[in-house]
Order: C-alpha cells, then structure tokens, then sequence
C-alpha cells in the first residue's frame, strides 16, 4: 500500500486511495470498494445527493380526495 496516493482518511473508519493503475480503494473497516476514476466520480456524486436529501423533511403525501356522487336521478341538479 505504500505506492498508493492517499485522498482521504479517518482515523478508525477507514480511508480513500488510489493506486499508480488510477484505481481509487474506498477501505472501510470490514471491506474494500474498488473503482475506475470516472466510476468513483459517479459514486461520490451518488453519496453526495443522498447526504443532501437525508436532512430533508419528507414531501406530504397528495392523496385524492373521496367524492361520492350519486346515482339517484332526483340528486342531480335542475337546469
């Protein structure tokens, strides 16, 4: 691991790297995510949009609206 270029670390959690080939190491404390450059551009713009959206409050739920409507002749409206 010595000849790899060390992007990123956190002391107990884990650290970013990338290898002389341009391969970026995402090492975490039980696993390894290995990447092509432009694969962890797109990852890290994944995580990036998902921490965004974790502190957003939830959008309310439009549910339609119940109408009844009847079918008794004398209920409809004279003209």
């Amino acid at each position: 691991m010595d000849d790899q270029k060390i992007l990123s670390s956190d002391d107990g959690f884990g650290a970013v790297t990338v290898c002389p080939g341009g391969v970026v190491h995402v090492n975490l404390l039980h696993f390894t995510l290995k990447f092509l450059p432009n694969e962890f551009e797109r990852f890290s713009d994944l995580i990036a949009k998902a921490r965004m959206n974790q502190g957003r409050p939830k959008k309310p739920e439009h549910r339609p609206k119940l109408q009844l409507v009847s079918t008794d002749p004398k209920d409809e409206p004279e003209e």
